[in-house]
């Protein structure tokens, strides 16, 4: 399990294998805080995405950073959890898309990365984690 420090001082428990993605929220859903997506649920942490990072990989979370196609921040996604990746359909997803990463049948990710790019980093952070465990 990992503390997660969340607005107003409280913390939550978050088991290291429901994380899918994390990144800076948005001002419309907590200013200042961090996003982590945990299935098909979300919360908010006051820690950094450094912070976290650490957190999650210190437990043996296999780490990749995406970019989204429409905002200027990075997305810290859990590579195992990563079950396919398929090219992005413009009609579909944003027109910066290149990639989506599909976690679920309802939960899927657009990245601007290419498509050889996004597999390239999803079995390179999974490597990397399994070279070091």
């Amino acid at each position: 399990m990992i503390v997660i420090n969340m607005p107003g001082g409280a913390i939550q428990s978050v088991d290291k294998d429901d994380l899918l993605w994390l990144r800076n929220a948005f001002d419309s859903e907590w200013k200042g805080a961090v996003m982590l997506r945990l299935g098909s649920d979300r919360i908010y942490s006051i820690e950094s995405v450094s912070e976290l990072k650490k957190k999650f990989s210190a437990v043996g979370v296999a780490l990749a950073e995406f970019t989204p196609p429409d905002a200027r921040l990075k997305l810290v996604v859990s590579a195992k959890k990563v079950r396919q990746v398929n090219e992005s359909d413009p009609k579909i997803y944003h027109e910066k898309a290149n990639a989506v990463l599909v976690f679920s049948a309802k939960i899927k990710l657009a990245v601007r990365e290419t498509l050889d790019d996004a597999r390239e980093r999803i079995a390179q952070a999974i490597s990397d984690k399994t070279a070091t465990t």
